[in-house]
């Protein structure tokens, strides 16, 4: 019933997306993979798909746009809705069944999170970012990483040919064409912040982040916290 579109430029990350679609509570689902580097070797992700069900891994030119490569995954979906996840953050078991439970309660199209866990690696600091903005009906302003809509939408709205912004470009022209967007609590996921700022295709540094943050507490374990219930967040 969902369809995972998974982009990514590093190697170093397969084994990152394919736990976070293994640990997925949610059993009818795909994972949609797309490699979009041409040095990254492909063979190595159709042989970690065989360990899994339901993986397709495709490879497309770094001369492609991510935006591009997003319209392409949507392309080859078989499930009507899609899921967008990052190759880089964590997705906890019960991410894909909060999204999918708030989608058919609220009668939205497209749901995510405007507030959300952030962990800073380098500071082993677990934080909520842009707090306030949970269980809302909002304008657009959703977390890329964190988006699941209809895929009837990919008829009227694709991704832009870009590779940075393509989200809130996405988001932008679905508001104008009226399609409901939802933010849901901040629970089962986290923006995973490297101590490296030049991995990240967003980059804004760490100072502007924490400066929009609320810091929960140093650990190293943010896994177990994120996992919280939605009587957590409240």
């Amino acid at each position: 019933m969902v369809s995972i579109v998974c982009c990514s430029m590093r190697q170093n990350f397969m084994e990152n997306v394919f736990q976070n679609y293994e640990r997925q509570a949610w059993k009818e689902k795909e994972l949609i993979i797309i490699l979009n580097k041409d040095n990254m070797d492909i063979t190595k992700w159709e042989e970690r798909a065989k360990q899994s069900q339901g993986v397709s891994v495709y490879q497309l030119s770094e001369e492609v746009t991510l935006g591009e490569c997003l319209n392409y995954g949507i392309e080859k979906a078989k499930y009507d809705f899609i899921a967008k996840f990052d190759d880089d953050d964590y997705y906890a078991p019960h991410y894909l069944a909060q999204s999918m439970e708030a989608l058919e309660e609220m009668n939205a199209d497209i749901v995510g999170k405007r507030t959300v866990y952030m962990y800073f690696e380098n500071l082993r600091t677990l934080a909520i970012h842009r707090p306030g903005n949970e269980n809302m009906f909002v304008e657009g302003e959703l977390m890329g990483a964190t988006l699941l809509f209809k895929k009837e939408i990919s008829e009227q709205v694709r991704f832009r040919h870009k590779n940075k912004g393509e989200d809130s470009t996405f988001l932008r022209k679905c508001r104008t064409k009226g399609y409901r967007m939802y933010s849901t609590d901040k629970c089962h996921y986290a923006c995973l912040r490297a101590s490296t700022p030049e991995h990240h295709t967003w980059r804004k540094g760490t100072k502007s982040l924490l400066k929009n943050s609320s810091i929960v507490c140093e650990t190293d374990d943010y896994k177990s916290l994120v996992q919280c219930t939605s009587a957590d967040s409240e």
